[in-house]
Formats: structure tokens, sequence, C-alpha cells
């Protein structure tokens, strides 16, 4: 999803859970993915000179190699990016931060054997400076 489309995360602490309010829900990109064999989620804490960081990976291959999936990556690959990702709960995960916006980058491969998928693995990637946050009410993502 673009930064421009993102307005703010709600926070009902009384029940302990997030919403997410958008300029525009058309703006969501959907990338489609192989079956879910392709497709992980990672969020690792880890401790620097800084403090504490995550580092949040979303990866996976996007089928054929088409004109269509051509426009899509361009796109992509041309801009920095918040991500709602689904994890292997079927929770959802808001990942990236107004300074450390997520990083889109794509390997293409084609060929006859089984491991050569003719698609695009992509990996979504940022380090920021707290967890993601769960998302509430995105069932149709």
């Amino acid at each position: 999803m673009p930064p421009a489309s993102f307005v703010q995360i709600r926070k009902d602490y009384a029940a302990g859970l997030n919403y997410l309010e958008l300029r525009n829900r058309e703006d969501i990109v959907s990338i489609p993915v192989y079956a879910n064999d392709t497709y992980s989620y990672n969020e690792d804490k880890e401790v620097n000179d800084a403090g504490d960081c995550w580092n949040v990976s979303v990866e996976g291959v996007i089928p054929k190699l088409s004109s269509v999936n051509h426009h899509l990556m361009e796109t992509l690959e041309r801009g920095l990016w918040y991500v709602l990702a689904v994890d292997g709960n079927g929770a959802v995960h808001w990942c990236g931060q107004e300074d450390a916006l997520m990083l889109f980058n794509t390997n293409k491969t084609s060929g006859r054997s089984v491991s050569e998928r003719n698609g695009t693995s992509f990996t979504f990637t940022c380090i920021q400076d707290e967890p993601t946050s769960y998302i509430e009410n995105m069932e149709e993502i």
C-alpha cells in the first residue's frame, strides 16, 4: 500500500485491538502468489548498538512472467511501501513505519525444471524500531 493512503492505526485500548484507517482502500495492491508453500512472513527481533529492532520480511513467488505482472512489478520496484502481511495463522500484520518503509526486491526465473517456477520471487524487507501491529477487520484482503 502506498504511504499516501495511510491515515493511522486506531487503537482500542480496552479490547487490545488495532484498526487500520486508510484514505482509499482501493490503493491496496494485491499481489498474486503461488500456494502457501512459497509464501512466508518473518519478524525477527534483534539487539544492536542502536537498541532493539525488528527485521521484517515478506517473501513469495508471483506466478507467470506476463505483461500484467510485469507492470505490477515495475510499480512495486519503484517505491517504498507499507505491507499488510498474513501469517500462517491467518492474522494480519501491519509492516513498515513512517521512517522505515518496506523495500520490494525481485528475482525473475524461467525454465523447464520443477525448481524453476516460471515466475517472480519477491521480498519486502525493512528494519523497524517496533514490532509489527496486528490489524483487525481485514478479512477481505
